[in-house]
């Protein structure tokens, strides 16, 4: 594997729990590589933005896109159908 460039994100509790289920069960050698497929099939999704887009709209229309997640402090309609998930406990790695 090349260079690679660690990136920190918050996740609700129950969807760490499906990536480790993801994990354990064999499809995927660990959390990484489970996060990397899902960023990678993110952006085919989203190549034609990309690929038309110059650098500069790029940015812009990314930070159209990003900037109300974070103005909801993390909170969002994904993330509380994660969070409505009851019985699963999340026990990080030690």
């Amino acid at each position: 594997m090349g260079t690679s460039v660690k990136i920190t994100a918050r996740i609700p509790p129950a969807l760490a729990a499906e990536i480790d289920r993801l994990v354990n069960a064999g499809y995927y050698s660990n959390r990484s590589e489970v996060i990397k497929e899902a960023l990678r099939d993110f952006l085919v999704r989203k190549r034609a933005l990309i690929e038309e887009a110059s650098d500069e709209e790029f940015v812009r229309l990314a930070k159209r896109t990003i900037e109300p997640l974070l103005a909801e402090d993390w909170e969002s309609e994904a993330d509380e159908y994660w969070d409505k998930i009851t019985g699963v406990r999340y026990e990080p790695e030690v």
